[in-house]
């Protein structure tokens, strides 16, 4: 195998490499938003409960709205991009013939799951309180009237408490958990992509025998 032919071979794996690395700072990134986005509410659904009111007016007010709306909407837009960034990952893996594709498709379909979860369907479905028969299920992300009305509720029964602690607890800890298998499925499948288009691959692997 003469030089010729091998410098094609390491121009597409680094670029194949390349384009993962760019691929993979973005997906970081984005992880990294949606974590702090689910923190964030979960911390404040805690001070709403224990320890600030939330119903009346100041800058601060003003700026938890706006800030529980933001997270509302990137709720919305993130996790989708998220999703067309991993299933661009896949096609550069599928089209370079690299390993750690199933990895990655199991990060795509767990970023599907949460996009779905994350979407704040209450705001859309009208829902009332806990113990009306036009309760409606709602995602993991609360809107701002939602926690002002709810954030220091204490329903009577069990099954309505549950309800509670699971809706403002609960599914936003099951997020975290999915966001973080999210994570660490696509992080397994680069790495295992990465390594092999790594130069070492290109330069030590024998050329084959002359038929």
């Amino acid at each position: 195998m003469n030089a010729a032919m091998i410098d094609p071979m390491i121009a597409n794996s680094a670029d194949y490499a390349d384009a993962l690395l760019v691929a993979r700072k973005a997906k970081n990134a984005l992880v990294g938003i949606i974590l702090f986005m689910l923190v964030f509410q979960l911390g404040l659904f805690f001070a709403a409960r224990y320890k600030i009111q939330i119903d009346g007016d100041s800058q601060t007010l003003d700026l938890l709205k706006y800030l529980v709306g933001l997270t509302d909407f990137l709720g919305v837009v993130l996790p989708l991009i998220l999703a067309f960034i991993l299933a661009l990952i896949a096609i550069v893996m599928l089209q370079g013939r690299l390993l750690g594709v199933s990895w990655v498709m199991s990060a795509f379909v767990g970023c599907v799951v949460l996009m779905v979860l994350l979407f704040p369907w209450q705001a859309f479905l009208m829902n009332q309180t806990f113990s009306s028969e036009q309760f409606k299920i709602p995602g993991v992300l609360y809107t701002w009237a939602e926690v002002v009305l709810r954030a220091r509720m204490h329903p009577e029964r069990l099954t309505l408490e549950m309800m509670y602690w699971a809706r403002f607890v609960g599914w936003p800890v099951a997020a975290i958990i999915l966001l973080v298998k999210v994570q660490l499925d696509s992080g397994k499948g680069m790495g295992a992509a990465l390594r092999e288009t790594g130069p070492g691959r290109l330069t030590t692997e024998p050329p084959p025998a002359n038929l």
